[in-house]
């Protein structure tokens, strides 16, 4: 049957990140690995396994899990996050499949644990991720943000709970999908920008690419120790 990340392409899931353009599938026997596929050696009971397919294919859950399992946290969690976004599961789903003692369970138990649905793309889920990797902590997600004088700047994609740092998450989805179009969706986040800044808040905006770069991971954790501090909510 389909698993893992081929299962949750089947699914209507997005990954952020692909490790391996293999498909992927669980059965009853050996490990295998073949140019093009990867067999899991899984002895699934008959409710892991979706009738909502021509196909065999690995339930939601069981799906997510074995994500987390074998995958790096930037794979799971963004599939996890848009999972919990839709409301097709909850952590408890996941969490209960996860066996004590079973490989790459204290890994999958952080990826549940990293995951939210409060993250409005696989972009800001790797962004989570790579928060925990390097260090970076109080960053929460999709804060609206006001002035000392209560004027409304704009909803941001993470902000400190107590430095006046924000980060914004850009990916392509941001301009092209706005229905006013791009141009309009580039101005708009260009005052927001400029009016966090003259309301003292250190920004960063951060392509794709930026995710992977820890420099700006450690500027980000720099900022939060030496930016003004000031209350989240």
């Amino acid at each position: 049957m389909f698993s893992h990340v081929s299962a949750a392409l089947i699914h209507c899931l997005d990954p952020a990140v692909l490790e391996s353009s293999k498909v992927e599938i669980s059965r009853n026997s050996r490990t295998r690995n073949y140019d093009g596929v990867f067999i899991y050696s899984r002895r699934l009971p008959p409710e892991q396994v979706s009738s909502e397919f021509a196909y065999p294919v690995t339930t939601l859950p069981r799906t997510l899990a074995d994500v987390a399992l074998d995958r790096s946290l930037e794979v799971s969690v963004p599939l996890i996050s848009q999972a919990l976004r839709s409301g097709e599961v909850d952590r408890a789903d996941i969490t209960d499949l996860l066996a004590k003692g079973q490989r790459g369970r204290r890994r999958a138990l952080l990826a549940v644990d990293l995951s939210s649905a409060e993250y409005e793309s696989p972009a800001e889920a790797v962004c989570a991720v790579k928060f925990h990797r390097f260090g970076v902590t109080g960053m929460v997600p999709q804060v609206d943000t006001f002035t000392e004088s209560g004027k409304f700047i704009g909803r941001n994609d993470f902000r400190h709970k107590s430095a006046a740092v924000a980060v914004e998450v850009h990916g392509l989805g941001k301009f092209y999908l706005n229905p006013h179009g791009p141009d309009e969706a580039a101005k708009l986040s260009h005052q927001r920008n400029m009016d966090l800044l003259n309301a003292g808040f250190k920004v960063f905006n951060l392509s794709f690419g930026d995710l992977f770069r820890p420099r700006i991971f450690a500027a980000i954790k720099r900022a939060i120790e030496t930016t003004d501090q000031r209350k989240t909510g």
